[in-house]
């Protein structure tokens, strides 16, 4: 009984310096990755959503401890974003773009009827990738043997790095000729989407001490955005792209128009800190 006893007393003296050690840490730092799902607000009744998206992410995370339950929580992820938007609704006119070779040609560039391509939009997969910079605030308890809870509150904000998109549709060549169904990959679109991204959320989550003063970390968290995904410019705008056809449209002229989307994440993530 007495040994019994002396191993408990000793476990738990050990778990405690070894919390304690973590716990008195000012800074803390390691990798991080998550995956997500997106859920698009759509701001246009002419395109629409088309299931939910998701995304991956991969990067660093730095916690400075303000005191023991409270920290700043900052870092750099790359977010490798991927949402799917339908063009083709019943009712409503056909929504095309012209191209040459993998750029979308925008309403200002000059027309050439001998090398445009036209292409009519069925369903997009916009693949897309941000640096990400965390600004939150992490509220947590003391440690309860190895382990410690958490809840975060604060912004993500991303900056655009590249996008590309994975269209199905219809490929017409010079003058609308020769339509014939098929897809047309890593398509580029300067000016389409906005530079910038911003969210609001809220995470929690626990932090367990599993050697010395490293930290596996599980959270998961919802982030509300509240900045555009697209520019979102009206059909003067030389920089759109989407344009529904002469005729079709019920009018003697192209009718040019742009996206306009919101969107949510529910992220999960794990993280090593040391």
């Amino acid at each position: 009984m007495k040994k019994f006893l002396y191993s408990v007393v000793a476990l738990g003296l050990t778990l405690s310096a070894q919390a304690q050690e973590a716990a008195d840490k000012d800074f803390q730092a390691g990798i991080i990755l998550g995956s997500g799902l997106n859920f698009q607000k759509m701001g246009t009744k002419t395109i629409q959503t088309n299931g939910v998206g998701n995304d991956l992410t991969i990067g660093a995370n730095f916690n400075f401890s303000l005191n023991e339950s409270i920290a700043f929580c900052t870092g750099a992820e790359f977010d490798f974003n991927t949402i799917k938007f339908d063009y083709a609704q019943d009712g409503k006119p056909s929504i095309y773009y012209r191209y040459n070779d993998t750029q979308i040609l925008q309403k200002g560039d000059a027309g050439n009827s001998a090398t445009d391509n036209y292409f009519q939009l069925v369903t997009r997969n916009q693949k897309s990738v941000y640096l990400t910079v965390p600004t939150m605030m992490l509220f947590r308890t003391n440690f309860i043997g190895y382990f410690r809870y958490f809840g975060k509150f604060g912004l993500r904000n991303s900056f655009l790095l590249s996008t590309k998109s994975n269209d199905e549709g219809f490929n017409f060549g010079p003058g609308y000729t020769n339509g014939a169904s098929g897809s047309n990959d890593a398509m580029k679109a300067s000016g389409d989407m906005f530079f910038f991204k911003s969210a609001v959320g809220l995470a929690g989550g626990a932090e367990w001490n599993f050697s010395g003063s490293t930290c596996l970390v599980a959270e998961i968290g919802y982030y509300y955005g509240f900045t555009p995904l697209f520019w979102g410019r009206n059909a003067d705008s030389d920089k759109t792209t989407l344009y529904t056809r002469a005729g079709e449209n019920g009018t003697t002229s192209d009718a040019y128009l742009a996206n306009k989307a919101t969107q949510g994440q529910l992220m999960f993530k794990v993280s090593i800190l040391f």
